[in-house]
């Protein structure tokens, strides 16, 4: 454990970005999120807002994110492909920007990268139900039934194929069960 620990403080800053710590145990970083994802009611980049309701009975793929930082950007191609392949199989792909600015700040920044899936501006209360952030990008996969099942810390390496992996496996779990 004391081996774990000291390799994700040493990687994070190298595959990850941060800009001011929040209230998270390490260990609870570190060890796998459970329990249910919370509920939220978030301004949409692209207006509107987004209640989790409506995304409630799809694998989601949540990743937080912030526009000035780097790794969180050059993710953006594989979530737009993560998007394109799975969006009409029962996957959602959600960004949710947080430490970004206002709402005028953050839309010209979605353009500019590209993003094809929708975005959303976070808060506190949305980062405090996922657990807290130890920094960026920190993607969640969300099951079906709204439950956290996996969490994953900055930039890895084959992150795509992972979480691919992961929603070949809870999809063709919920299949089983329906």
């Amino acid at each position: 454990m004391k081996k774990t620990v000291l390799v994700l403080m040493l990687a994070l800053p190298l595959f990850g970005c941060s800009s001011k710590p929040t209230k998270i145990k390490l260990e609870d970083a570190i060890n796998q999120p459970k329990g249910p994802a919370p509920e939220f009611d978030l301004d949409k980049v692209a207006g509107g807002k987004l209640n989790a309701d409506e995304i409630k009975g799809k694998v989601t793929i949540v990743d937080f994110w912030a526009t000035w930082c780097q790794p969180c950007i050059s993710e953006i191609p594989n979530f737009n492909k993560i998007h394109e392949r799975w969006a009409d199989k029962g996957v959602q792909m959600l960004a949710i920007t947080v430490e970004s600015g206002s709402l005028d700040e953050i839309k010209p920044k979605v353009a500019e990268f590209g993003m094809k899936y929708p975005v959303v501006v976070g808060n506190d209360k949305v980062v405090e139900g996922f657990g807290g952030l130890i920094g960026f990008p920190t993607t969640f996969i969300v099951t079906k039934d709204w439950k956290i099942y996996k969490k994953y810390l900055g930039m890895t390496p084959n992150k795509k194929a992972l979480i691919e992996k992961d929603i070949e496996k809870l999809l063709a779990e919920n299949d089983t069960t329906d």
